[in-house]
């Protein structure tokens, strides 16, 4: 023992998350800013909005009904100016860079509420960075609901085979 549970636990905890996240093939780190200050309530209906266009766009109006739909989860942070931003991890079961353009996506953002960065994952690294940053530090992480139903896919017995895009997650 080094004499700093925090430190172990902290450890332990992020361990966890890497792992539960390895599980899932995502493929875009966003960033999304806010021009303004705004409620968190009109902060994540902004980001609802967002996923719920990219989920109209890959399987059509009645994406929900049917349990499809693209899986995210989201950390909410402050700016140093004092207005929340957000960063999100989104995935699908199929690659989401072949199937929706990020450009638009930035673009939507824009006309929605501010600035966003849409980037491509392209290996464990920088899911290992986002995690270590919100859950070691106490941040709020939230997880939609599609990412419980996209678990119970029987592909998911061996994560590290479900399609080319999860090997960004799980290769070393």
């Amino acid at each position: 023992m080094n004499g700093y549970p925090h430190v172990m636990d902290r450890n332990r905890l992020r361990s966890a998350y890497l792992e539960l996240l390895s599980r899932y093939p995502l493929q875009w780190f966003c960033t999304l800013t806010f021009r303004d200050s705004v409620h968190p309530e009109q902060a994540f209906k902004a980001f609802r909005v967002w996923t719920n266009e990219i989920n109209r766009q890959l399987y059509g109006r009645r994406w929900h009904k049917r349990g499809d739909g693209i899986y995210w989860v989201l950390a909410w942070e402050y700016q140093q100016r004092g207005v929340l931003h957000f960063h999100a991890l989104l995935g699908d079961v199929s690659d989401l860079n072949t199937r929706v353009r990020r450009l638009e996506r930035m673009d939507r953002w824009q006309e929605l509420a501010g600035i966003a960065r849409v980037e491509e994952i392209k290996g464990h690294a920088a899911v290992e960075r986002y995690v270590s940053k919100y859950v070691v530090k106490g941040g709020q992480l939230d997880f939609s609901r599609s990412l419980t139903a996209f678990a119970h896919q029987p592909s998911l017995s061996n994560p590290r085979s479900t399609t080319a895009a999860g090997a960004l997650l799980c290769s070393p």
